[in-house]
């Protein structure tokens, strides 16, 4: 069969706003378990991409570092009294997603053909690929999207987020035979062998 975009994409896509804040953002990618995620404008249109590699890259990037050497901790004073050893001022310096995102987006229809979306991947070395309906984001389909087509889970002929009609699964029921009862280990009595 030949499937297109719309057949094999994942349609409850986490979009995350152009002004959140990268703490945040990093967060979510931790609690969803996810490593990218298409970015939305205030009108909900889609503007870019964000990855774990962009987070990381930015980190990377960075001229500033969390404590510096410095004499301020001999000097600095809080209520009258000196500062503890092991004090640091806390990095609070950060981007929000429209600053480090991708703002080229890869995205294609629902009718474009697998075969099309693989070829795009493989030659931009992307990871996913957006897909949209008009401005906004209707369905995210990733290499192991992919891969699912190419090897569908055992026993199915189509991609895993695809069932079978609910006709074809009944009739598939019926067809299924029951399972035997093994038998017990435990009611036969054990021969020794003579010494």
């Amino acid at each position: 069969m030949n499937y297109v975009a719309s057949d094999i994409m994942s349609r409850d896509v986490i979009c995350v706003p152009s002004d959140m804040d990268l703490r945040d953002l990093g967060k979510l990618f931790l609690t969803r378990k996810i490593t990218g995620a298409p970015v939305v404008d205030a009108k909900g249109d889609l503007c870019g991409v964000i990855s774990q590699t962009d987070l990381l890259y930015y980190q990377l990037s960075r001229d500033d570092e969390l404590t510096l050497p410095s004499d301020f901790y001999q000097s600095a004073r809080v209520e009258g009294r000196h500062i503890a050893k092991g004090f640091q001022i806390e990095d609070v310096n950060t981007a929000s997603v429209e600053e480090v995102m991708t703002p080229v987006v890869h995205a294609v229809s629902g009718a474009t053909p697998v075969v099309e979306i693989a070829r795009l991947m493989t030659r931009r070395h992307i990871h996913r690929v957006i897909v949209k309906d008009g401005k906004r984001v209707a369905g995210i389909i990733s290499a192991l999207d992919l891969l699912r087509v190419i090897d569908p889970p055992k026993g199915t002929g189509a991609p895993a987020k695809r069932r079978a009609p609910a006709k074809r699964r009944a009739s598939a029921k019926k067809k299924a035979r029951p399972r035997r009862k093994a038998k017990s280990q435990a009611a036969k009595p054990k021969r020794r062998r003579a010494a």
